[in-house]
């Protein structure tokens, strides 16, 4: 295993131990730190004035998953670096805005494993293997992050810039929405990883009955 570095350009160096936060790596230390040679580079072609890249890849048995610039999913083999698929949410079309995406959730279960991310107001399931949407998620793929918050979605901006926690069978996300009125509430929702169906919702404001209620203005 390798000790990943990601920038506009992704970089694999040195050995080491991957963790869920922290590394425990002792092959590298103050003597021989100096010693580190690049491996292998990737240039993901994506970067542009302006853009940034905030992705914290996924290293799942012998694979990269990451995002570019331009918010295309990859799947990079870790051991020399060369591409083994990607996914382009935007199908094409030419973009040059800023996506501020921090990482991916995986799922996995037997030999099932789904990768989740969001692009715009669209939450994907793609297959970890193929890179493929998942077609029984939400609609070929994708489910609307502005549905089910109990408003008009065309009057909604609704997204999610940071991966969100696999637990069971559901995807915990929360989302971002605007910090000025109108705007989205910003409820942190359970999503079914098979379906992209709701399965709860804890509302940040709360609703009438709910605790906490009484301490909001009316409406």
């Amino acid at each position: 295993m390798r000790l990943i570095c990601s920038t506009a350009l992704l970089i694999v160096a040195v050995v080491a131990q991957p963790s869920p936060q922290y590394s425990g790596v002792r092959q590298i230390n103050r003597e021989n730190v100096k010693k580190v040679e690049l491996a292998w580079k990737y240039d993901t072609g994506d970067a542009f004035p302006g853009s940034e890249d905030q992705c914290r890849p996924l290293f799942v048995e012998g694979v990269l998953y990451l995002t570019s610039p331009k918010n295309r999913l990859l799947a990079l083999d870790a051991g020399d670096g060369h591409l083994l698929w990607s996914f382009d949410p935007a199908f094409g079309q030419a973009t040059n805005t800023k996506h501020r995406h921090r990482g991916l959730t995986i799922y996995v279960s037997g030999s099932t494993r789904r990768l989740f991310y969001a692009h715009g107001p669209y939450l994907w399931a793609i297959d970890a293997k193929t890179g493929k949407p998942v077609p029984s998620f939400g609609k070929e793929g994708r489910i609307d992050l502005r549905d089910g918050l109990g408003r008009d979605p065309r009057d909604l901006t609704v997204g999610s810039t940071s991966p969100g926690v696999v637990w069971k069978d559901m995807l915990i996300l929360g989302s971002i929405v605007p910090e000025s009125l109108p705007s989205a509430p910003g409820d942190i929702r359970a999503f079914d990883v098979n379906t992209g169906q709701i399965r709860w919702s804890f509302h940040t404001i709360p609703h009438p009955g709910e605790f906490g209620y009484e301490t909001w203005p009316a409406d």
